[in-house]
């Protein structure tokens, strides 16, 4: 309970940091962290069948999901909560949520580097700055998958199918 309130809390300063941002990369940053980690709270919430209070209680506001309609989905169950993503921004997570666990944690991650991408030919702004930062914490999180999966002797398939998208 202790780590919901803390993470619930992070998420609203998230939330607060990005509403407060002069510059527009943070603002989408923060929207899309704050987003994305409510779908990934209600996809293990189904999975682990989690009450709605829970679910509420995990949840900070964002705007580009309704976190009561999500709650309200993935209580009904997995195709419900499917159907509820295919109406949003985040359509396309559906297609990785239904392969696998990690290929959904590949995809939120590709997702954040992909809304950063533009970034690089915003030259006379933060964003540039902001995006290396982001693309060098994603290269890291990269080398750990595959260090961790060739110390565990995991096939070189499911190695590639954890694997992030690189900020190029």
């Amino acid at each position: 309970l202790c780590d919901v309130i803390v993470d619930r809390a992070a998420l609203e300063a998230i939330t607060q940091a990005g509403h407060d941002a002069k510059d527009e990369i943070i603002r989408v940053y923060a929207e899309s962290t704050v987003a994305l980690a409510n779908i990934k709270i209600a996809v293990r919430c189904q999975k682990t069948g989690k009450s709605l209070e829970f679910m509420k209680r995990a949840m900070a506001p964002c705007e580009s999901i309704n976190v009561e309609q999500l709650a309200k989905a993935a209580l009904s169950g997995a195709d419900a909560l499917r159907e509820y993503l295919k109406e949003t921004v985040y359509a396309d997570g559906v297609e990785a949520l239904e392969e696998s666990p990690s290929a959904f944690e590949r995809w939120c991650d590709n997702r954040i580097i992909q809304t950063i991408s533009p970034e690089k030919y915003h030259a006379f702004t933060i964003g540039p700055v902001i995006a290396y930062v982001i693309a060098r914490q994603n290269e890291i999180k990269t080398v750990r998958i595959i260090l961790s999966g060739k110390q565990n002797e995991l096939p070189d398939d499911s190695i590639r199918e954890r694997v992030r998208k690189m900020y190029v």
